[in-house]
């Protein structure tokens, strides 16, 4: 029995069974959690080693070299990233994209326990991270101050900003930053420490067996039990200075200032000329996100209001931008909605006919809510993606069903009954095949992908694909109970303006199949024209909308302190501030630490400005003043913390083993490419970052006459300079650290670093020049390892709209005859190859979703050469997307290869339609010149509603204005590649298919008969 028989045997049964998924649905609806994105559990894990005070090069070979031995075999590592520099080190490592990333880190875990031995005693912790998706702040805040000092207000903000949001329900943790809390710093007094010869190392073993906290067991005394806790903590101040350091009774506030200060903050924010501080807020993992943003949010404000003289500017919400993007999505998905009952009035011209099809569109949206919460995803602008792209074809089945029950109903009229079943059995498995070929392109995906990519595409594919099988569902089941029930519109057959298009057709039709070695040859010529759009559409793989920011990424010509790149930073600021009207700029906002320096440009609303970014970057670049400390470079990007984020930027690599070498050659490479290869231009190095490094060389003789070790010296020289961290004070708001060095041990000259007193095992002391040689030397302020090679950077902009493939072609050809040193050599950054693994994947998903849809055509045809008949639909699918976007100037970026992708599980859903109808007219009788032309006639106005509604329904995505997450690549791409290419391939295969159809029918004929006469008997004869 069919699910068309059994709703019309148990009519009431199924309306119930219906409202019972509606109600499920709207039920689940409102439990679904608001995200920005899906979970994303990103292949990589990240290793951060705090080591403040150390020279890159000691970093580099005390706490990278070590950890690379122990990291590099680890299976399925892809790439070791390394960075050393004066705060410490990070390694970056990449798995696989399959990998089991929780694994993996507690693998790297392990394996950094295991290098330990080999790294400084003095290295207190090294922290090992993975991240997902939901690890990034929920809200971005920037604090400004007029009247305040902000710089050394961590106290006053931990108490009125940090403490009550961190209360908020859903807010996992709240982050300051550019203000940095409290230490305990014992700051030494040099000529205090020689005159009453104060042993360094001694003292800091002093201060270590002074301050500490253990637990001495239990003891049982009168039937009960108590625990026996030495008290050893330092509890204040004025404790900790009246220590005696030494056996004369030296106490340590004779030597040393005891202070709680604030800790040396190493990043600045500027906000239009003014200090900023930044507060990240995240999340809590299964917290809404809309829910929590409007709480923070509401909280800020009314702290806002408390804060006289201290403006809050929220610079990210992403609970806003999930709103507005789903919000966008929602209304493109009404707009299309409507669209899609216009063109279905248009054709049936009958109303309840109308309301009973697009009634498929909200029962297949409740039903797949309903599932895909108990499948335990969110609704975020992914899923909403894939329930808006397949809302066009929701009404599909429904169409195809309607339209041939009210034809068997035409045949029959006096019974509802039967119509309606044998209606649905004739298209039925047309429409199972229709269904299918559109779910089974995404099957890939499930098994697995290599980028992330797959990841994006599945959840868009699972919320599609829901829907597509429930409207199959709908479609066989409750359509035909209710258009049983359903008095057919007078005349079905009669508009008159279809009924002129039906009669072109097929004056059309008869002509082709009359002409077939001109359809053919009109056939490739459509074809092979695809070469032209093919070579003038412009091509960026992830690229993004025209945003109205872009960075200032600045090129730092040697090492400054942070007072010098905020003076430079602030003058930049001022200059492009005082002429915003001229450049249309909002704001201005600067984020400078020791690696990076950059500004993040943004200009007014688009609706408001007239000039592009990249206009803005020229009027800029005409009047822009000279800076001492380097020049700045423009690009589309620009981040709110470190390193800017550039979406326009590339990057080389020249790697080999010398530092020195290294920096040389960079700087010919450089010479090398600028100007010469057409497709990047702003072509730097970072070897202009150095630093001078002051390098102590022991003389270990000598040191031995004097009672010293080399390790003792260095040590010394250790707490004057860097110094040694103490075990943490506590306080009565947590815990502080602790920290030994020389007072103003940063603003220590080179004389007085010589002239440092040490103390002999006797009492006596001796300067650190009579066993040390000081010298000044050039130094890198980092060093960079990529794969346990030291490599330099070398950065560039892209020229124009140059694709990474072009520019690799360009610096390739540049690049052949430059003279490398043995060892030497270039290498492209990772982007160029995410970018190439990622077309790969998707060429990849492609080449088997062909396959698949094959597959299932020809299990529906039981034939090999008939599905080939309608595969032809998805070549000029490819044709008129190329088409489309000459037409409709746009970038074919990612989204349009998704697009692509939705299209050919699409497409050949009118071929099904049609082939399968013109079978069963051959099975009836009909010759298949005839059974072509009437099948093509009957099917024409199913295939164009079908064609019309799921155009209509992505036409205002068309129009561009909606990008996924509200920053990200634009859904325009993806709607023009699948409306333009359905069109297109429509319009052409309702001519092409019967003619291909006729001929490889021809084929199979003559190879029947070939096959007949090797076996001897008649050949059959064809009809």
């Amino acid at each position: 029995m069919t699910f068309a028989e059994m709703a019309l045997k148990r009519p009431v049964t199924t309306v119930m069974i219906f409202i019972s998924f509606i109600v499920f649905g709207l039920a689940s609806a409102r439990l679904l959690k608001l995200e920005f994105f899906p979970e994303f559990a990103g292949p990589f894990v990240l290793i951060n080693v705090p080591y403040p005070g150390g020279s890159p090069r000691e970093v580099e070979r005390d706490i990278i070299r070590p950890l690379e031995v122990e990291l590099s075999t680890i299976s399925g590592l892809k790439y070791l990233n390394a960075q050393a520099n004066e705060n410490g080190a990070s390694l970056f490592l990449l798995f696989d994209f399959n990998a089991n990333i929780k694994a993996k880190a507690s693998e790297v875990r392990e394996r950094v326990d295991a290098a330990r031995s080999s790294m400084p005693d003095d290295l207190q912790r090294v922290l090992v991270l993975n991240f997902t998706s939901n690890d990034a702040p929920s809200i971005n805040i920037r604090l400004t101050s007029s009247g305040r000092d902000l710089s050394t207000s961590y106290e006053y903000l931990d108490r009125v900003l940090k403490r009550p949001l961190e209360r908020i329900a859903g807010v996992a943790s709240v982050d300051i930053a550019g203000v940095e809390p409290n230490e305990v710093e014992i700051a030494l007094l040099p000529e205090r420490i020689a005159s009453f010869s104060v042993d360094l190392n001694q003292l800091s073993r002093t201060l270590a067996t002074n301050n500490f906290s253990i637990s001495a067991g239990l003891i049982n005394d009168a039937d009960q039990r108590f625990r026996v806790q030495p008290i050893g903590e330092l509890t204040t101040l004025e404790e900790i200075g009246n220590l005696q350091v030494t056996p004369a009774g030296v106490r340590l506030r004779d030597i040393a200032e005891i202070r709680l200060r604030s800790q040396k903050t190493d990043a600045m924010r500027i906000l239009n000329g003014v200090y900023a501080v930044g507060v990240d807020v995240r999340r809590e993992r299964n917290s809404n996100l809309v829910d929590v943003c409007r709480a923070v949010l509401a909280e800020v404000n009314r702290i806002s209001a408390e804060m006289k003289g201290v403006n809050l500017l929220v610079m990210e919400n992403q609970g806003e931008n999930v709103e507005s993007s789903i919000g966008e999505l929602v209304d493109s998905g009404w707009e299309g909605a409507l669209f899609s009952f216009i063109v279905l009035y248009f054709f049936l011209r009958h109303l309840p006919s109308t309301l009973m099809v697009s009634l498929a569109v909200p029962i297949c949206l409740t039903m797949t809510l309903g599932i895909i919460y108990f499948l335990g995803m969110t609704l975020n602008v992914l899923t909403m993606m894939g329930l808006l792209l397949g809302l066009g074809m929701l009404v599909d089945n429904a169409v195809v069903v309607v339209e041939s029950i009210y034809q068997e109903r035409e045949s029959n009229p006096g019974d509802s009954r039967r119509s309606a079943i044998e209606g649905t059995r004739k298209v039925q498995l047309a429409v199972s095949a229709g269904t299918l070929t559109s779910v089974i392109v995404f099957l890939p995906i499930v098994f697995g992908s290599t980028t992330p990519i797959g990841d994006f595409l599945y959840y868009v594919a699972i919320p599609m694909s829901i829907a597509l099988l429930c409207s199959w569902l709908v479609s066989v089941s409750l359509i035909p109970m209710l258009a049983a029930r359903v008095v057919p519109p007078k005349g079905l057959q009669q508009i008159r303006i279809v009924e002129r298009w039906k009669n072109t057709y097929e004056r059309l039709l008869r002509f082709t199949l009359g002409h077939r070695g001109v359809t053919v040859v009109v056939m490739l010529v459509m074809i092979f024209s695809a070469a032209i759009p093919a070579y003038l559409i412009k091509y960026d793989f992830f690229g993004g909308p025209p945003d109205r920011t872009f960075g200032a990424n600045w090129q730092i010509d040697g090492n400054y302190p942070l007072e010098e790149k905020e003076r430079a930073a602030r003058q930049f600021e001022t200059y492009v501030l005082d002429n915003k009207k001229e450049f249309e700029v909002k704001s201005v906002y600067s984020y400078i630490d020791d690696q990076n320096m950059v500004s993040r440009i943004t200009l007014i609303d688009e609706e408001l400005g007239t000039l592009t970014p990249l206009e803005v970057q020229d009027k800029i670049r005409a009047k822009i003043p000279e800076f001492a400390i380097g020049k700045v470079n423009f690009g589309r990007g620009g981040g709110f913390g470190g390193g800017g984020n550039d979406d326009n930027e590339i990057e080389l690599l020249i790697e080999g083993d010398s530092s020195e070498v290294l920096a040389t050659v960079a700087n010919d490479v450089v010479r090398f490419l600028s100007g010469r290869v057409p497709s990047i231009k702003d072509v730097r190095s970072d070897v202009g970052n150095d630093q001078k490094e002051i390098r102590v060389s022991i003389d270990r003789a000598k040191a031995a006459s004097l009672g010293f070790s080399a390790q003792q010296i260095a040590q010394n020289v250790q707490i004057a300079m860097r110094g040694t961290p103490l075990r943490e004070f506590r306080t009565a708001d947590g815990e502080v650290p602790m920290w030994l060095r020389f007072k103003d041990s940063e603003q220590i000259s080179l004389d007085t670093l010589k002239q440092m007193r040490l103390t002999r095992p006797d009492g006596s002391s001796v300067s650190l020049d009579t066993m040390v040689t000081v010298s000044n030397a050039p130094g890198p302020v980092s060093i960079f390892r990529q794969n346990n090679r030291t490599s330099v950077s070398i950065r560039a902009e892209k020229s124009g709209d140059a694709s990474l493939e072009q520019i690799r072609k360009d610096v390739n050809a540049a690049m052949r005859d430059f003279p490398f040193p043995t060892g030497y050599g270039l290498e492209f950054g990772q982007s160029f190859d995410d970018e190439a693994a990622a077309i790969a994947e998707m060429v990849g998903l492609l080449f088997l979703a062909f396959l698949l849809i094959y597959m299932v055509m020809a299990s529906l045809f039981e034939s090999l050469l008939y599905p080939l008949s309608i595969l032809i639909s998805v070549v000029f699918s490819a044709v008129g997307v190329l088409w489309t976007f000459i037409i409709w100037p746009t970038t074919f970026s990612v989204m349009a290869f998704i697009g692509i992708m939705i299209l050919m599980g699409v497409v050949v859903n009118n071929g099904i339609v049609l082939i399968e109808h013109v079978n069963n007219l051959r099975h009836e009788g009909k010759d298949r010149f005839e059974a072509l032309v009437l099948g093509g006639k009957e099917r024409l106005r199913p295939i164009l509603i079908t064609t019309a509604t799921t155009v209509l329904g992505l036409l205002p995505l068309c129009f561009g204005g909606v990008s996924v997450g509200g920053d990200g690549p634009e859904y325009a791409p993806m709607a023009r590649a699948i409306a333009g290419g359905l069109i297109f391939s429509t319009a052409v295969t309702l001519v092409v298919m019967p003619t291909m159809y006729a001929i490889l029918d021809d084929c199979a004929g003559f190879l029947r008969s070939a096959k007949a006469r090797r076996a001897g008997v008649n050949p059959p004869v064809p009809v």
